[in-house]
């Protein structure tokens, strides 16, 4: 029957363990019917034995909401001898959690003894500086606060009417929890905690039983989505959280994810806004509002698969956000050709990879493609447009043959699903196709724009969505099969004499999705 903090405890003064000096259970302890093994423990404080105190209480043992112990309830007390050592000898069978103590330096350890284990012992256990352990629970509808207790080591927490709690000068190692809400006898939550030392534990939400299989969690620092291009931060801001199969499983979440909750770690919602939610590519893009700076000092808690979540609240994220910082958050530029040079104007920190022109000339009878640089009747310069430089082309190609100008966007595959357009500033009196692709797949998929030219002289602003790269043919896959493989742009040129390109730039994504 599971013990709970309701059990009634006559109410007495703490007991500290400095006080607890009976010489008949330092270092060795009275005999019992249910003796049947040892407990041996080396304690030191650095290189040198420790003269601390030690108290063992059953592994579920719960104290009341005052936090006192009973010291009927406690199963051994003692110090350790002058050489450092705790020995139990004749422990009774059982699950066990022993607390040992020095200032402010302690220690916590579990262990079960029975018939097949018959003896615990740890040959040099190093006292540490206690730690700090706070989180969360999920209150019921009519609970004011809820009980956090710390199995086995008589601590009590009260959480907050919204369910959050801190724990302070708790021992340092392995410690079960559990919850029950203030009007109630039933867990609401439960953990299995690792106490750090002179640092806090933010362990999020503390799960009811029957959730602990079926909720995912994901703990974020926010300062993992802060890239150095990204500085100085101010606030508002929005940061990206990209899910793939690495981090998170798209099994345990609605295939719409609407049951996808972002906390910080005091409970509190955090406002986010999902971008792109794509299960069959394993692939997601939330966009996270940062309000205060301090905020990135948190841990949050991103979950799902709770059959009970309800979408989060819809907010603006970009609200009071200045049209600049929205620019730099969610456009890469790839052309402008100002600097002249044979590069990319991708901006830093990405690689900028060499523009190329090149020649594909096709034989019919053999299916096959020759390709080269560009002839005498072919060129590249860079000339003054309406907005400075721009890239011009020479040609005299129909088509089955083209002209390729491209280049390289990423080292490797990236995701482009949350992509809402792309922009590019032509001339042309010919035909010509704007690709997105992959040229690191054997099948070199590809999005494909096909259109014809308006004029040589009259710049046309091509913005091109997702659904706009509809041209299939052979490897011409569409967007569907290319958004999660994209590594380079390129523009075919044919059946005229002149391209000039310029201003070619990428809406919905930025930096951190070409790196």
């Amino acid at each position: 029957m599971m013990k709970t903090l309701f059990k009634i405890f006559p109410i007495i003064p703490m007991i500290f363990f400095g006080a607890c000096t009976n010489s008949d259970m330092a270092g060795g302890t009275t005999e019992t019917e249910n003796a049947i093994a040892t407990v041996s423990i080396q304690v030191n404080n650095g290189k040198k034995p420790a003269k601390a105190s030690y108290r063992v209480l059953p592994s579920w043992y719960v104290t009341d909401s005052t936090g006192n112990v009973n010291a009927d309830d406690i199963t051994y007390v003692g110090e350790t001898d002058s050489l450092g050592r705790i020995l139990i000898e004749n422990h009774k069978e059982g699950s066990y959690t022993i607390q040992i103590e020095q200032g402010d330096s302690a220690l916590v350890y579990q262990y079960t003894l029975n018939g097949l284990s018959k003896n615990f012992s740890v040959p040099k256990a190093y006292l540490k500086k206690k730690g700090t352990v706070n989180g969360w629970v999920s209150l019921p509808d009519s609970a004011k606060y809820a009980w956090v207790n710390f199995e086995g080591i008589g601590r009590v927490a009260k959480t907050d009417s919204l369910g959050y709690f801190v724990a302070d000068k708790l021992p340092v190692g392995h410690v079960s929890i559990k919850s029950w809400s203030g009007d109630d006898t039933e867990c609401i939550a439960e953990a299995k905690v690792a106490v750090p030392t002179a640092d806090t534990l933010r362990i999020g939400h503390l799960l009811s039983p029957a959730k602990n299989g079926l909720v995912q969690t994901l703990n974020i620092n926010p300062t993992d989505l802060v890239s150095d291009w990204m500085r100085p931060l101010t606030v508002p801001f929005v940061l990206t959280l990209r899910l793939d199969s690495t981090n998170f499983d798209f099994t345990k979440a609605r295939e719409d994810g609407s049951d996808v909750n972002l906390y910080a770690s005091n409970g509190t919602t955090v406002p986010m806004a999902i971008e792109n939610w794509e299960p069959d590519i394993k692939s997601a893009v939330i966009s996270i509002r940062l309000e205060d700076l301090a905020d990135t000092a948190d841990t949050w808690s991103l979950e799902s698969g709770n059959p009970d979540a309800v979408a989060p609240e819809k907010v603006d994220i970009w609200e009071g956000i200045s049209d600049s910082l929205w620019y730099e958050l969610n456009t890469v530029e790839v052309f402008n050709f100002e600097s002249g040079s044979p590069v990319s104007d991708l901006p830093s920190p990405l690689r900028r990879d060499a523009w190329y022109v090149q020649l594909h000339k096709k034989d019919t009878l053999t299916d096959s493609v020759t390709v080269s640089f560009l002839s005498s009747n072919a060129s590249v310069t860079t000339v003054d447009s309406r907005m400075g430089k721009a890239m011009h082309i020479d040609y005299a190609v129909d088509y089955p043959d083209i002209v390729v100008f491209g280049t390289r966007l990423t080292r490797h595959q990236h995701d482009w699903s949350r992509m809402d357009s792309l922009v590019v500033w032509m001339r042309t009196d010919g035909d010509f196709e704007i690709i997105l692709e992959s040229l690191d797949d054997p099948l070199n998929y590809k999005a494909s724009y096909k259109g014809t030219g308006k004029s040589l002289i009259e710049w046309t602003r091509y913005c091109l969505k997702p659904e706009d790269f509809t041209y299939k043919f052979r490897d011409y896959h569409g967007w569907e099969y290319v958004r999660n493989r994209i590594t380079n742009f390129t523009i075919f040129s044919y059946n005229g004499t002149e391209t000039w390109i310029d201003a070619v730039r990428v809406y919905g994504v930025n930096r951190d999705d070409l790196r």
